[in-house]
C-alpha cells in the first residue's frame, strides 16, 4: 500500500504522480494523485469500444460540491489558461494506493473518503463515498462527460449529447449514429438534468508533449445527496460502452442497495490478494515487498478479447495497443514466473495462430489493423515457447500447436520472409529495409544490415528448435549445423577488440561500434552464443557505460550522438527515444547477464538487489505509481518519461527478479 500524507500532495509534487486501475478489457480509469488530469488520456472511464481496442474517454471525471448550510466547498481540481480552479486539492488530506485508489479530503470536520474501482470484464466504474460527519450537509456531484477516441481532443464536436434522465440515474448518448451510451446511477438522492460545457480544461503534460493541449468536457447534470449526521455511504456507477452492451451491463450492475458496491471493491481485493498467493506457491518463494506490486501492475497487461475469446496484452499504458514484440518478450515475466499458465498457453495460440510468411505481428492498431514489420517477433515467439516449456515441461501443447510455425519461422528466416530479412552465408540474419525494423523503432536508428540483438535470438531459436526436434524425435542436424556457423560467424565478426565488447550491428564492411545495450542478449538469452570470458566484459562495459539506476541507457553517455533528456514535440522526443532514453525493461536481460557471470552466488544477488531492486522500489511512488514506467532520461536526475505503466518494464523485471534473485535463496 502507497501511502501519501498532505505534505507529498503539494500541487507541484502531485501533478507528477499518476494512477492507473483497468478492467481486462483495455478499458482503464487514471488520474493524478490529486484528481488533476494532466493528459487527454487521463479520466475516470476511457472504454474500449471495440475490446481490448478503440479507446474512448466516456467519463473525464466528477466535479464535487460541499455545501454546509451556506457555505459551499469544491473538491476538484482543473488548469484552465493560467489558473488552478477550482482548488479542492487543499482539502486533501491524504492519497492511498492499494488494490485501488483512494482519496481522504476533510472539509470542516467532515471526513470524506472517496475510492473508484473498475469492475472486472465490464466497461463500468464505481466511485465510492464514505462520509463521517458530525452535523447534514448536501453533497453535489457533476459528472464531466466525453466522447471520443483517446489520443484526440475535444473543441466543437459538431453533435449533441441527448439525454433520458431518471429519478437518480440517466442515459446520454451523443447524437451521432452508432454512438456509444454512458449511463450513471447513484444509490441516494436525485438527479437533475442541466447540460452545460466546461471550456478550456488544460492538459499540462500535453504541452510538454507539444501536442494540443485544450479541452471542452460537457456536464449533463448533477447527483444530489443529503447526507445525513454520522457514518454514510454514497455510491455511484458509471457505465459507458456501445449502446446494447452499455445497458445489459448497467442492469447486471446498478443497485439503490450500498451493499452491492462493496462487493466489487472485495472481488477487486480478493483477485489480486490470489494473485500473489499463486506466485508465491508457485515459485516457491517467501513474501516480498516488492512482488505484490509488480504482480498487481503485471494483471492489468493482460487483456481478453470477448469477439475471438483470445488474449493479448496491452504494451502500455495509456496510449499503446497490443504489440506482438511487447507482448512476447514480456509473457515470461506476466505469465509464467506469476503462475498463470493458462493465459500463457493463450496468448501462445492467438500469436501462433497470426503467423504468416514465418513472420509474427508487431502490432495490432486501434482500427484492427495488423504489421508485421518486425525482424525479431517471431524469434521472440521462440524464445517465449522454449520458456514455456522451462515452466511447464508440456511438450504436447508445443507439439500440437506451436512446432510447426516454429520450423515455418527457421525455413523463412533461412530464405526469405520479406523486409529484406534473410539468412546470408555466413549463417547471420540480415535485413534491408527502409524500415525500423527491431525494438529501435524510429528513423533515427534503422539499423540495417546485422543486428547484435538479432543474432543472439537467431542462435537461440535454433538451438531451441533443435531441442524439439530431437524430442519429438524429428531430424535436428540442420539446426545444430547452422547454429555452430552461426555461434562462430557471430564471434569472429562481433567482436570489438578495441572496446571490449560487441558491435552494435555489421553492414556490408560498416562496423558500428556505438555501445548500445542490444549487446546484453548475447549473455542474457538461455543459449551462450559467447564464452564466459566475452561474456564478462560485456557486461563490464554495459554496466560503466550504460546502466543507470532505472534502466539501461540505450546509447553510451560519451557518444557523441547521446541525448540524455526526453523532452519536446514528436520529432525531438524520437531521436533521443534509442539515442541516449534509458529503458527500464532492460533491467531484466541485464540482471540476468550480471547473476549469470557471477555464477548466481550469494553475493551476486545482493550487488543487484542493492543497485538495483532497491532502486524500483522507491521508485513506485513516482510518476506511475506502483508501477514502472516505459523510459527515463539517460542523464541524472533519471526522471521517469514516455507510459507511466509499460508491459515489458514490469514483466522483465519480475521475471528476472524471481529466476534469477528470490528463487533458491
Amino acid at each position: 500500500m502507497l501511502i501519501f500524507t498532505k505534505e507529498d500532495l503539494s500541487l507541484d509534487k502531485a501533478k507528477e504522480k499518476e494512477w492507473i486501475i483497468t478492467n481486462g478489457l483495455g478499458s482503464y480509469s487514471s488520474s493524478t494523485v490529486i484528481g488533476l488530469n494532466t493528459r487527454k488520456y487521463h479520466g475516470l472511464l476511457v472504454a474500449a469500444l471495440k475490446k481490448p481496442l478503440n479507446r474512448n474517454l466516456l467519463l473525464s471525471k466528477f466535479e464535487e460540491e460541499v455545501i454546509i448550510e451556506n457555505r459551499s466547498y469544491k473538491l476538484g481540481i482543473n488548469k484552465y489558461p493560467e489558473v488552478y480552479y477550482p482548488q479542492g486539492n487543499d482539502y486533501l488530506e491524504g492519497f492511498v494506493f492499494g488494490i485501488y485508489p483512494t482519496f481522504n479530503y476533510k472539509v470542516e470536520n467532515i471526513d470524506i473518503i472517496k475510492s473508484i474501482c473498475m469492475i472486472a470484464n465490464n466497461n463500468a466504474v464505481v466511485v465510492s463515498y464514505k462520509i463521517i460527519s458530525e452535523k447534514p450537509f448536501r453533497l453535489k456531484v457533476m459528472p464531466l462527460i466525453n466522447c471520443r477516441e483517446f489520443h484526440s481532443i475535444t473543441k466543437e464536436p459538431g453533435w449533441v449529447f441527448n439525454q433520458s434522465a431518471g429519478q437518480r440515474t440517466t442515459v446520454i448518448r451523443p447524437s451521432y449514429e452508432g454512438s456509444p451510451a454512458i449511463i450513471m446511477g447513484c444509490d441516494k438522492g436525485v438527479y437533475k438534468q442541466k447540460g452545460l460545457w466546461f471550456y478550456n480544461m488544460e492538459y499540462e503534460q500535453e504541452v510538454l508533449r507539444g501536442y494540443d493541449y485544450t479541452e471542452n468536457h460537457f456536464c449533463p447534470g448533477e447527483f444530489i445527496v443529503d447526507i445525513k449526521k454520522g457514518n454514510s455511504i454514497v455510491n455511484f456507477l458509471v457505465v459507458g460502452d456501445n449502446a446494447d452492451e452499455a445497458y445489459i451491463s448497467f442492469d447486471n450492475l446498478y443497485s439503490s442497495d450500498e451493499k452491492e458496491y462493496k462487493k466489487f471493491f472485495e472481488y477487486e481485493i480478493n483477485r489480486i490478494k490470489s494473485l500473489v498467493k499463486t506466485c508465491y506457491s508457485f515459485n516457491s518463494i517467501k513474501q516480498d515487498v516488492l512482488l505484490p506490486y509488480l504482480l498487481q501492475a503485471s494483471d492489468q497487461f493482460i487483456v481478453k478479447n470477448p469477439t475471438t475469446d483470445s488474449k493479448s496484452v496491452i504494451a502500455g499504458y495509456h496510449w499503446f495497443d497490443d504489440y506482438g514484440r511487447d507482448a512476447l518478450i514480456s509473457l515470461p515475466g506476466i505469465c509464467l514466473t506469476t503462475g498463470r499458465i493458462n493465459e500463457a498457453k493463450e496468448l501462445l495460440l492467438h500469436y501462433a495462430r497470426q503467423c504468416k510468411n514465418g513472420l509474427i505481428p508487431n502490432r495490432t492498431k486501434d482500427s484492427g489493423d495488423v504489421e508485421y514489420s518486425s525482424v525479431d517477433t517471431s524469434l521472440w515467439f521462440i524464445y517465449a515457447t522454449y520458456k514455456f516449456y522451462k515452466y511447464t515441461n508440456n511438450l504436447d501443447f508445443i507439439r500440437l500447436n506451436l512446432w510447426s510455425k516454429i520450423k515455418e519461422i527457421i525455413n523463412y528466416y533461412k530464405f526469405s520472409t520479406g523486409f529484406g530479412i534473410e539468412m546470408k552465408q555466413d549463417g547471420l540474419i540480415s535485413t534491408n529495409s527502409d524500415l525500423p525494423l527491431t525494438w529501435m523503432d524510429t528513423k533515427y536508428t534503422l539499423r540495417k544490415g546485422k543486428c547484435v540483438e538479432i543474432n543472439a535470438l537467431w542462435y537461440n531459436a535454433l538451438k531451441i528448435s533443435e531441442l524439439f526436434a530431437k524430442r519429438f524425435k524429428e531430424d535436428f542436424e540442420e539446426y545444430l549445423v547452422i547454429s555452430n556457423l552461426v555461434k562462430k560467424s557471430f564471434g569472429d565478426k562481433f567482436w570489438n577488440h578495441e572496446e571490449n565488447c560487441l558491435y552494435d550491428r555489421i553492414e556490408n564492411n560498416f562496423k558500428d561500434a556505438s555501445i548500445r545495450p542490444n549487446q546484453v542478449f548475447a549473455i542474457s538469452l538461455p543459449f551462450s552464443i559467447l564464452n564466459l570470458k566475452k561474456e564478462y566484459f560485456v557486461v563490464k562495459k554495459i554496466t560503466e557505460d550504460l546502466l543507470t539506476p532505472y534502466g539501461l541507457r540505450s546509447l553510451s553517455n560519451k557518444d557523441k550522438n547521446y541525448i540524455g533528456v526526453y523532452k519536446g514535440n514528436q520529432e525531438e522526443r524520437d531521436k533521443a527515444y534509442h539515442n541516449g532514453t534509458s529503458w527500464g525493461w532492460l533491467l531484466g536481460p541485464y540482471i540476468t547477464a550480471y547473476l549469470k557471470i557471477h555464477d548466481y552466488s550469494k553475493k551476486g544477488k545482493e550487488e543487484a538487489t542493492e543497485k538495483i531492486i532497491k532502486n524500483i522500489v522507491h521508485s513506485l511512488k513516482d510518476y506511475g505509481i506502483g508501477t514502472i514506467s516505459e523510459i527515463y532520461d539517460g542523464d541524472f536526475p533519471y526522471t521517469s518519461r514516455g507510459c507511466i505503466s509499460q508491459a515489458w518494464s514490469v514483466a522483465e523485471i519480475t521475471r528476472a527478479y524471481v529466476e534469477d534473485i528470490l528463487k533458491n535463496q
